[in-house]
């Protein structure tokens, strides 16, 4: 197995409505989840049969740190998407 597949994806699935408003963002946050690395920012991802969009965190993390990831992605998502409401249980932790 690669570093990539030992790692857990936090994350929100993209409905046709957010993937809407992905393609229209807020302007100047596509580089919160287009094109970057991953690493300080959002990605998009498929995963099974879906398509996600949050952050890869290493395998191991501390259990009490998954809230602050979890509060990331949503805030990101947020500003991404001028406002939009995203809740808690929205957010998802899911495995390759």
């Amino acid at each position: 197995m690669t570093e990539k597949d030992r790692r857990i994806f936090v994350g929100i699935k993209i409905s046709t409505a957010l993937q809407n408003e992905l393609e229209h963002s807020a302007p100047g946050t596509k580089q919160y989840f287009d094109g970057n690395d991953g690493k300080d920012y959002l990605e998009i991802v498929d995963l099974g049969e879906g398509r996600f969009i949050g952050r890869y965190v290493k395998n191991g993390i501390p259990a009490a740190d998954i809230g602050d990831v979890s509060r990331n992605v949503r805030s990101i998502v947020q500003l991404i998407t001028r406002g939009r409401r995203i809740e808690e249980r929205d957010v998802h932790i899911y495995s390759s």
